[in-house]
């Protein structure tokens, strides 16, 4: 009954509130997403804990479902905004809306990854263990780990090869159109990070990307 989307790595789907979604077999995500104390399933397992939902709270969770859905939502993978940021290092802007934003970067071993922010920022490592400063504090990320960057860092620097994940709560104007603009990219095509319109449901926004 659901749509089926071709999962292709490295590509990103905004998910507006509302929006009815799942995944298929060996699929792994990343996921972004507003901050939100609702949610809303139709599965016979807990997501916090993998314990059984029963029959009466699954059909009451399927009720509340079918009134919180937007069956008008068809949001669609795209690859993201591409902006060189130095020799050999490139930065893509993958989704970003009001409530996040989040961006791939890759860097070679030209130059290192240098990126400045006003905001707290979340480091995920997707590549090769890579050398990270920020501040007075350097350290190994390794893959699949996790950082936290707080906003009085203010910048970090990657030694390449470099791919890596930042997730932010983002300035549109300044963070994200601002360089997209002066990249050469029209306000039209910015827009299609976030190509599912934003929905006033419950639920929450999400941009998953896929690895």
């Amino acid at each position: 009954m659901l749509r089926r989307l071709p999962v292709r790595a490295g590509e990103t789907v905004y998910v507006p509130g509302g929006t009815l979604h799942s995944f298929g077999p060996a699929t792994l995500v990343y996921e972004i997403e507003q901050t939100s104390d609702i949610q809303q399933h139709a599965m016979r397992w807990n997501m916090e804990d993998g314990s059984p939902v029963g029959d009466e709270e699954f059909t009451a969770n399927l009720d509340m479902l079918m009134r919180q859905v937007d069956l008008a939502s068809r949001p669609e993978f795209t690859p993201g905004l591409r902006i060189a940021a130095g020799d050999g290092v490139e930065r893509v802007f993958l989704t970003a809306s009001r409530y996040f934003a989040l961006e791939r970067w890759t860097a070679g071993t030209a130059e290192p990854l240098r990126h400045a922010f006003a905001t707290a920022q979340i480091l995920t490592n997707v590549g090769a263990p890579v050398r990270v400063c920020s501040g007075a504090w350097s350290g190994e990320l390794g893959r699949a780990e996790t950082l936290l960057l707080p906003a009085a860092l203010g910048e970090v620097e990657l030694t390449g090869p470099a791919d890596v994940l930042l997730g932010y709560l983002p300035d549109l104007d300044r963070d994200v159109r601002a360089p997209l603009l002066a990249a050469g990219y029209a306000l039209p095509v910015i827009r299609s990070l976030t190509a599912g319109a934003p929905s006033s449901r419950n639920g929450g926004e999400q941009g998953q990307a896929a690895g």
